[in-house]
């Protein structure tokens, strides 16, 4: 030992050779391979080599290293215990060239150990774990990478063809950390290395790996993923790769995009762009309309610097290619709002904008060619597309317009479906729809529904309007359809919502009213709409309102006029309304003519408005006005002036002034319900009428007609002076005699006004009824003489108590009836006890009295002994077969009265009955479903089930009835929808009981079908009644197609911003990773997949590109909207839950289209914070799963 430590200190390489070789011989010769854990532990000259290779002597740890590489070829060392000696070493080795090539050395001998004839070579080490040396080498010293990036040159490069053409595999891990760690500065010498080695089928997917790994949205890594795509696309364009250039050429467009965003200098991308457009391939046609669209997105954000050479780029795509013109419409629309505001810092880049617009103006040749559809076969482009949202959406979007732009019907079907998502994606589709407005050949519908869509963007985000702005004034100046143009002029003022645009609008509004290029009335009402948005734009509407044209017709514009005051009387009467008093009165005055109605209506109304906000006094306004309407006998204004008048008791303050006012407006009012020939002008008044009290007018208030009847009560006769005197004299209050006067004497077409009226007034009485007048009695009094003189009750009972009992025949049945229908109605305590037996008196006059007799009966059956009584012989009369159908249906309109007083025992039998008759009697098809009886009883069961007023023992008999029927009822019967309603309302333990299968004897198909649909209809209220048939059908292939199409209205139907929708994804995370640890059932864990899939491209809002929900469409829209997901601010909290879920998935499925599909969207999140912070992107192998695929492996996703 003496001898050798003497020649490695000699700093004589032959010598060291010698020393270390001598020390070799001598391990060799003590060696049994028997004894090898032993030795290796125990033997002196082994730990003194293992000394020596971390000797600050280079030649001499170099020799050392090379020393335990030839033990291992030697047979006396194990690879994996060697390698785990030599990364030991790092922490006090002083030459790191020496470990690394020794671990360079033990990684082909370990390949060479691995290979099995006939099988591909699968490398042992990863990211993490366990990790690759070279990665760990790296992670210890920053500086040892180009000793590293050596070693891995010389592996790829290495002579032996079967070294070379696995090191690839073999250093696949070290490639991906070198090319995607967001921990490290990147250089670009692993690029250099890769593209440098021979084309192949490994390099290419590695490529493809290393590049989908780039985090273009992250604004730390963008630069490092532009030089990334930048050694690619050079590259590739170098050697001719045209089917990496054109899935590339988009890629690049969304750096761009990237870049601008980050407020980085996008022209080395632009020019990047160019080279590949210079490549002269006939494929980039495929792909050139696309690039265009994502540029424009640029334009929203690019600074005025970089403008040129994005218009430059664009039009020479244009030029060079085939495009779609939808593609070219948006960034034409996009173009505009830099035409719009010109500058002299964009002067040259205008003029080529310009020549882009003239382009567009020029092309009339209608879209034929699929061109998108022409990238499916691109297998590079789709391994880029499905992991980078913004790529996704404009690829399905254009892809979608293509297919369906020549079937209107479809494409109708398809845009309302987009403009039924969220808000949050539809602003990420802006510049799809400004393409679709800017369509001048395009379907009338389909471009003024994405007018109006784009316009209501700007109400979701303020900003859109800068943009949306020179839109819709080009489509107002070369749209020839006036439909568009109108639309887009309606649209204008809403503009305003950025102050910027506010100067642009008014000039634009001004010119059209002094070139009189529209009627006055239209610019009353766009500069009303401009006042509604910005309040300063108000004095420039009232300069309108005074603007007169004798070519336009006087009511049209008084019309217009009175409508703009009404809407600024709503919006702001305190400030802008007051100033407008002069307005109304103006109108007041001037349209005094039939014609002028509407404009006097509107005028009214606009002061009501005015009144509710205290804007000006009720008293002073009724004095000016009361005047010109005291004769008005226009309809119209009088139901105005009736909705008007209905303020005055909400306005009501304690001085004389008002009370006067009060009275006043209540004489009046009841002049209309006397004199008024019209209904409405009746039925206004009487609306009206029921706000005021009854003691806010006296009896000499009331119209003659209604009042001559009442005689002065004994009380106020004692002298015959007395006695002459008449009774409105007298009265300080409304006799009861008054109001049965009131149903008689009114327009018999008005009736119901007059009903309504009158509940009101009893409504009131009642509430202010105290427990005394429920008191229990001897008997049930014959007669209301008990109540005040003033009481609406007593009149109305007593009047027909005496027309029952005793008929005079003065009063007509329809009033009669009218006065029984109110005495019927719902109100919030029973009458004052009663006997009711001269019920039977009218009772069988006819179906009209039966039916009032019974609700009136019903109603008080709680408190009143005869009245109950005259219900349970009813109830006993119903019997299917001998009751007539419309005693049945009387029995069931009048169902909810008998939930809230009749016991469960007395209905049950007549209600089990009906309908089992009715059931039995359905047809198997009917033209009109609704008009069956059964499907009748069954909304009116429904309606008692919503009500929160019956008592409990009948709720539970309701439901038990409807749940008898689940069993009998298929999913598809006629009555299935009108059934499916009213379980909706059954209490939450009749549902369970009825759709849970833990609780059914046998589990079946029909079964699973209609607790499906059930549940799916319940999810709407909340999604946990999803989750127990969730795992039911897991177990059941059949059905499970049937239940993920009824999850999916469910879940679009949810709230998806609502703590509890987060709350139960994050609850099927949670459950599905239970059930996939517990099931070794592959085609219960693919369906449990799909369940969540689903979800996800539903609460994105994908579900709109991707509405079909079969399983491949799923797999397809997955990592698109998880990424669209996560975005969301409600729902950031579930990105690392869903990354870890994604991980998890990908490693335990067996199928591997969902593996290859969960690695995609574990991609489609790269830019999310938690992937980083929480070490993600180390589990990004790409041999994952029991089927061992790579990424770029499987297409059927």
């Amino acid at each position: 030992m003496d001898e050798i430590e003497y020649k490695l200190k000699t700093n004589n390489s032959i010598l060291i050779v010698n020393a270390i070789d001598k020390l070799l011989s001598t391990i060799k010769s003590k060696y049994k391979p028997g004894e090898r854990p032993k030795f290796v532990l125990e033997n002196e000259e082994l730990k003194y080599l293992r000394d020596k290779c971390a000797s600050p002597d280079n030649m001499v740890s170099l020799t050392a290293c090379q020393g335990l590489l030839a033990l291992v070829e030697l047979g006396v060392l194990e690879i994996a215990h060697t390698m785990s000696t030599v990364v030991t070493l790092l922490p006090s080795t002083h030459n790191y060239s020496a470990i690394i090539s020794t671990m360079a050395g033990l990684l082909v001998l370990d390949l060479k150990s691995r290979l099995i004839p006939g099988q591909q070579y699968k490398c042992q080490f990863s990211l993490k774990s366990p990790q690759h040396p070279f990665i760990t080498v790296l992670e210890k010293n920053k500086d040892a990478e180009d000793d590293v990036l050596a070693q891995m040159h010389a592996l790829c490069t290495h002579p032996e063809y079967t070294i070379a053409s696995n090191s690839l595999e073999l250093l696949r891990s070290v490639f991906l950390w070198l090319t995607c760690s967001p921990h490290r500065s990147h250089s670009i010498r692993p690029w250099q290395l890769l593209l440098s080695l021979p084309q192949s089928d490994a390099q290419s997917k590695l490529l493809l790996s290393c590049i989908s790994c780039q985090q273009v949205c992250n604004p730390k890594q963008i630069e490092q993923a532009y030089a990334a795509y930048s050694a690619v696309t050079d590259a590739a364009i170098y050697q001719q790769r045209r089917e990496h250039v054109v899935a590339l050429m988009p890629m690049l467009a969304r750096v761009c995009a990237e870049l601008v965003t980050h407020g980085r200098d996008p022209r080395g991308c632009y020019s990047l762009i160019e080279r590949c457009c210079a490549l002269d391939a006939p494929e980039l046609k495929t792909v050139a309309g696309f690039t265009v669209m994502l540029l424009a997105q640029n334009l929203i954000n690019t600074s005025a610097l970089y403008l040129h050479e994005l218009f430059n780029l664009c039009l020479n795509i244009i030029s060079k290619y085939e495009f779609s013109s939808i593609c070219l419409n948006s960034f034409v629309g996009l173009s505009l709002q830099w035409l719009h505001l010109p500058s002299y810092l964009t002067n040259n880049a205008l003029k080529v904008a310009s020549k882009i617009v003239d382009i567009h103006q020029e092309s009339k040749n209608p879209d034929t060619g699929l061109l998108i559809a022409n990238l499916k076969s691109n297998a590079t482009f789709q391994a880029l597309v499905h992991v980078d949202k913004e790529l996704y959406v404009y690829y399905k979007l254009l892809n979608t317009w293509e297919r369906l732009r020549d079937n209107e019907d479809k494409l109708k079907s398809w845009i309302e479906g987009l403009m039924n998502t969220n808000e949050q994606l539809k602003l990420e589709l802006l510049t799809f729809f400004i393409g679709i407005v800017m369509d001048r050949h395009g379907n009338l519908d389909i471009v003024l529904k994405c007018i109006r869509l784009i316009i209501d963007l700007v109400r979701v985000k303020k900003e859109v309007s800068v943009t949306v702005l020179p839109v819709l004034l080009y489509k107002i100046a070369n749209d020839v359809r006036p439909g568009v143009k109108l639309e887009c002029l309606k649209g204008l003022p809403l503009m305003a919502t950025t102050k910027e645009n506010v100067p642009a609008l008014v000039a634009i509004l001004n010119k059209l009213k002094v070139g009189r290029g529209v009627p006055i009335s239209l610019l009353i009402m766009l500069y009303t709409s401009l006042a509604e948005t910005q309040a300063r734009c108000f004095p420039y509407l009232q300069e309108t309102l005074s603007e007169s044209s004798p070519a336009e017709l006087k009511w049209e514009l008084d019309a217009a006029r009175a409508q703009a005051v009404l809407k600024i009387c709503e919006l702001r009467p305190s400030s802008n309304g007051l100033e407008l008093v002069s307005v109304i009165s103006s109108l007041l005055t001037r349209c005094s003519d039939r014609a002028g109605a509407a404009a006097s209506s509107l005028a009214l109304a606009a002061l009501a408005r005015l009144w509710r906000a205290s804007a000006v006094a009720p008293p002073g306004a009724w004095r000016a006005i009361e005047p010109r309407l005291a004769r008005d006998s226009r309809p119209a204004v009088q139901l105005s002036l009736c909705k008007l008048l209905s303020e005055i008791p909400a306005l009501r303050v304690p001085t004389a002034e008002f009370e006067q006012l009060v009275c006043d407006t209540a004489r009046r009012l009841w002049q209309f319900v006397a004199e008024a020939d019209e209904p409405a002008v009746l039925g206004a008044a009487c609306d009206a009428l029921a706000l005021y009290r009854v003691d806010d007018y006296k009896l000499k208030d009331i119209p003659e007609i209604y009042r001559r009847t009442v005689k002065l009560p004994p009380s106020y006769c004692k002298t015959p002076a007395d006695a002459a005197r008449k009774p409105e004299d007298v009265l300080d209050y409304v006799p009861c005699e008054v109001w049965p006067e009131v149903f008689k004497n009114s327009n018999q077409i008005a009736l119901p006004s007059v009903q309504r009226l009158v509940s009101k007034l009893m409504e009131r009485e009642i509430k202010s009824y105290r427990s005394g007048v429920y008191g229990p009695q001897a008997r049930e009094p014959p007669s209301l003489a008990h109540l005040p003189p003033a009481s609406v009750v007593r009149g109305l009972m007593e009047c027909f108590r005496r027309q029952a009992t005793s008929p005079s025949y003065d009063y007509p049945e329809a009033v009669l009836l009218a006065i029984l229908h109110t005495l019927s109605a719902d109100y919030p305590k029973p009458l004052p006890p009663l006997d009711f037996c001269f019920l039977h008196e009218v009772f069988h006059r006819g179906y009209h009295w039966k039916a009032g007799c019974v609700k009136l009966a019903a109603r008080q059956a709680s408190t009143s002994v005869s009245a109950k009584r005259l219900i349970e012989n009813f109830l006993q009369s119903i019997v299917p077969g001998r009751s007539e159908e419309s005693d049945i249906m009387l029995f069931f309109e009048n169902l909810p009265i008998f939930c809230r007083t009749v016991p469960p025992n007395n209905i049950r039998t007549p209600l089990e009955n009906c309908l089992t008759e009715s059931f039995y009697q359905l047809p198997k098809s009917s033209q009109d479903p609704e008009e069956l009886l059964f499907i009748k009883q069954m909304r009116i069961i429904k309606e008692c089930l919503e009500s929160d007023r019956i008592h409990d023992a009948n709720r539970t008999l309701l439901s038990q009835i409807v749940e008898n029927y689940f069993s009998a009822l298929d999913d598809d019967h006629l009555v299935w929808p009108v059934y499916l309603e009213t379980c909706a309302w059954l209490p939450t333990k009749h549902l369970e009981r009825m759709t849970s299968p833990a609780g059914w004897w046998e589990v079946s198909g029909a079964l699973l079908r209609r607790a499906a649909r059930v549940r799916a209809a319940l999810a709407a209220r909340g999604l946990v009644w999803l989750n127990e048939l969730v795992d039911a059908h897991a177990a059941c292939p059949p059905e499970q197609e049937n239940f993920l199409r009824c999850m999916l209205p469910a879940l679009q139907a949810a709230k998806t911003d609502e703590q509890s929708t987060t709350d139960w994804f994050l609850q099927l995370l949670a459950r599905t990773q239970v059930a996939f640890n517990e099931t070794e059932d592959e085609a219960q864990k693919l369906f449990l997949c799909d369940v969540f899939f689903l979800s996800v491209v539903v609460f994105s809002g994908f579900w709109s590109l991707e509405p079909d929900a079969a399983r491949g469409a799923l797999r397809r829209a997955l990592p698109g909207a998880a990424a669209a997901l996560v975005g969301r601010h409600s729902w950031r909290a579930c990105a690392l839950p869903l990354l870890e879920w994604l991980c998890h998935t990908r490693d335990t499925i067996r199928e591997p289209n969902t593996a290859h599909c969960c690695q995609r969207a574990l991609l489609a999140l790269r830019h999310t914070e938690q992937f980083t912070t929480q070490k993600i992107w180390m589990r990004m192998q790409m041999n994952y799963g029991k089927t061992a695929i790579a990424l770029e492996d499987s297409e059927a996703c």
